[in-house]
């Protein structure tokens, strides 16, 4: 039957373009666990802190001094005391992560979903840049919003606070720190992600890079041996920061030293990731 039978027409270009393949990657990978209840209840808590960081500087409008001596640096709307705020979130991006980033690539290597990605036009660059977006969105959702909501809070409360610093200095701070330091947490996870196949298992890999080494940076400290504080992973995070920030290191490391650490890890990261992901042919 000739194919004017069957209602055909020419094709017509349409002017919509077609959306980049890391954003449909990323935009599955978020939004599926936020339609997870539970995870829903750990965002929220995860903000928890900076509510009671509003109501700290709230409360020193009313009592001055006293609640700096009883909210010690929840009190500071200076850079420093927004990267100690976000120092303070570790808890939460240690555990959010993990649970949002550890299948990422596991879960593809396991069902085979390498096969299914790169039989489509979907380069290896697009396919990290899609996943590290996952995870960087959940990293933002406990560091970098919770500080833009505090800026604007604490600067529509405090008559000392100028709009120079809160609205502009320390939010492009902070959006860079957690630009890189997200991009680089990300890269890493994604590494050990790709290491496994079963999302458990990188889970307490995850847990012994980030909790283990925290526990042996604070022996360290505690046996005055500054130098193996190094090894702290998220901590190194934080003081590299303070190069940004513009305050003292948070570790008896130097920050250069903190940063050429943070180089090495995201090398070593995409490395692993350039040999453990390899885009494949799919043929029938």
């Amino acid at each position: 039957m000739p194919v004017y039978d069957r209602g055909y027409t020419h094709w017509e270009p349409s002017p919509r373009q077609a959306r980049p393949a890391w954003w449909i990657i990323a935009k599955r990978g978020i939004t599926e666990p936020l339609k997870k209840r539970w995870l829903l209840v750990l965002l929220l808590a995860a903000w928890v802190p900076a509510i009671v960081k509003a109501v700290t500087i709230y409360l020193k409008l009313k009592a001055g001094n006293l609640a700096d001596l009883l909210g010690g640096g929840w009190a500071s709307i200076d850079p420093g005391g927004f990267l100690a705020f976000m120092e303070g979130q570790r808890f939460f991006v240690f555990v959010l992560l993990a649970i949002v980033g550890a299948g990422l690539v596991a879960t593809d290597r396991r069902d085979n979903g390498l096969s299914l990605y790169f039989s489509r036009p979907l380069g290896l660059k697009a396919y990290i840049g899609g996943k590290s977006a996952i995870i960087m969105f959940f990293y933002f959702m406990v560091t970098l919003f919770p500080v833009y909501a505090l800026c604007v809070f604490a600067y529509l409360i405090a008559p000392e606070a100028t709009g120079l610093d809160l609205l502009l200095l320390t939010p492009l701070r902070a959006t860079a720190y957690c630009l890189l330091a997200g991009a680089s947490i990300s890269l890493v996870l994604l590494a050990f992600s790709s290491l496994g196949k079963r999302s458990i298992f990188v889970m307490v890999w995850w847990a012994i890079m980030v909790m283990g080494t925290e526990t042996i940076g604070a022996i360290a400290e505690g046996l005055g041996e500054n130098s193996v504080q190094v090894a702290n992973f998220l901590g190194q995070y934080h003081n590299a920061g303070s190069l940004l920030f513009s305050t003292p290191a948070r570790l008896e490391v130097d920050p250069w030293v903190s940063l050429a650490t943070l180089l090495l890890w995201t090398a070593g990261a995409i490395w692993i990731l350039r040999r453990q992901i390899r885009p494949v042919e799919v043929v029938s």
